[in-house]
């Protein structure tokens, strides 16, 4: 009897550490089945909206403006996305394409700019011409307006072989004076040798530099104004504050509308004394104006009626056109009477340019 309870007795220990056994397999396996999935599934990218070009392509000088069509937005994984992108079509309003910009190309902050851009015709070519207040016609020219450029030369007499200013100077030969054979010569200006009302024998000689002439013509025509000033790298666009990040999307895209900005005033453009001015002409008038500018002429612009494309024939001005045209005399006055100085000059005094700021 012992012996069979003791048998019956390691029969169900072992029945119970096998069921033990087999509840503890069946609950812990799902789990690990669940962990291999998990790790398994890979994390998805995130998407932005990136604003890119609907045209092929957007000229240079375009001007955004809502409901253009030039744009639409498209989504870009936040790992790849450009510098100075936008996530909005309306922080594109009223600002300018500097460049052309191929469709689907994000369009980002150094493609554009807050001032207008004048188109760059096939053909053409930039040339930067430094222009004061009068040649700038007081500033009252703008970007995209269409120039002509008036040029006055100072022209004086030269030696044709020696091709130096007149007069000319002279050095005559040494000669033998006297027994002891000293040598000696003469230099000077070359004049005239007149005779004096008395009869005396006089070399004449200029009493002072030679007057230069000044010939005045219209140049290079129909150029266009491309830029105004010289650019030392300031960014075109301010960079965006937070809350327009927060507002037009930003970095992460958030699909939020902007807040209505606050109509700002216009601003005025500063100009200094002198300004450089970029003018877009022909390769041949680029050269012109090159040479110009090389040899001191005095060049001003003229502004163009808007859309005036004439091509003018003029002729040279200078003291002999002056004087035929408008029938000056010539012959010195024999009245009793002369006209003295009433009032002094009117000149215009640019207004002092501000110091830049620090």
């Amino acid at each position: 009897m012992r012996g069979r309870r003791a048998l019956l007795i390691i029969v169900i220990v072992l029945l119970n550490v096998v069921v033990l056994g087999y509840l503890y397999l069946t609950m812990s396996r799902p789990t690990q089945v669940d962990e291999i999935l998990v790790e398994a599934t890979p994390t998805p990218v995130p998407f932005v909206g990136v604003v890119v070009s609907a045209q092929d392509p957007i000229p240079r000088g375009w001007r955004f403006r809502t409901g253009d069509g030039a744009t639409t937005v498209k989504q870009w994984p936040v790992d790849e996305l450009p510098p100075g992108y936008f996530s909005s079509q309306v922080q594109l309003e009223n600002l300018y394409v500097t460049e052309d910009i191929p469709k689907d190309a994000p369009i980002i902050r150094s493609m554009l700019d807050d001032k207008p851009v004048a188109p760059f015709p096939e053909g053409r070519v930039g040339y930067g011409l430094p222009v004061d207040v009068q040649g700038g016609v007081g500033w009252h020219i703008r970007e995209g307006d269409h120039v002509d450029v008036l040029a006055a030369i100072k022209l004086i007499d030269v030696d044709v072989e020696f091709q130096s200013p007149m007069p000319n100077r002279f050095q005559t030969l040494p000669e033998v004076v006297g027994e002891d054979a000293a040598l000696s010569s003469i230099s000077g200006v070359y004049g005239r040798f007149e005779s004096l009302p008395d009869g005396t024998a006089a070399i004449i000689l200029p009493g002072s530099d030679p007057i230069p002439q000044i010939v005045v013509q219209m140049t290079v025509q129909d150029a266009i104004v491309w830029r105004i000033g010289a650019n030392f790298g300031e960014p075109a666009i301010a960079a965006p504050t937070p809350e327009a990040e927060e507002a037009g999307g930003g970095l992460f895209g958030q699909q939020q509308q902007p807040a209505p900005a606050a109509a700002a005033a216009p601003a005025t453009a500063q100009r200094g004394d002198v300004e450089l001015m970029v003018l877009l002409v022909t390769p041949q008038d680029a050269l012109i104006l090159k040479y110009l500018h090389e040899i001191g002429a005095d060049l001003d612009l003229v502004l163009r009626a808007p859309g005036d494309s004439t091509f003018w024939i003029t002729g040279a001005v200078w003291s002999r056109y002056i004087l035929d045209r408008y029938q000056i005399p010539q012959a010195p006055s024999d009245l009793p009477v002369a006209p003295v100085e009433l009032r002094i000059p009117i000149e215009i005094t640019p207004a002092p340019t501000a110091p830049p700021a620090e």
